[in-house]
């Protein structure tokens, strides 16, 4: 049951990191589209404060986003270890079984 919530977790983690990625994404193009539809003389009068505020916002946004991308790393390395480790397991309860049925044949 553990790596089944590992995995439901890194689903859930993914979802997030596509989520802030496609608001860093906006951002970016709306930050991209004002500057487009500025003139050169209009750019004078463009709140600096404004355009400072936007990128800071795109900053956040991908930081966020990063930590994001790293969680979800982390929790693939989690749930890779947790069916590493039950695959080991599941292998070894194979092995002993068959080791037991092979008793059991040249008993009879």
């Amino acid at each position: 049951m553990d790596g089944y919530r590992d995995i439901t977790n890194l689903e859930r983690s993914i979802a997030n990191a596509g989520t802030q990625l496609y608001t860093v994404s906006h951002k970016l193009h709306e930050v991209e589209r004002s500057l487009d539809e500025t003139s050169l003389d209009e750019m004078d009068d463009i709140c600096v404060m404004e355009l400072l505020e936007s990128m800071t916002e795109v900053k956040n946004e991908y930081q966020n986003l990063r930590r994001d991308i790293q969680e979800v790393q982390q929790l693939q390395r989690d749930v890779t270890t947790s069916i590493r480790f039950q695959m080991r397991a599941m292998h070894q309860t194979f092995q002993m079984l068959k080791k037991r049925l092979e008793l059991k044949v040249t008993q009879n």
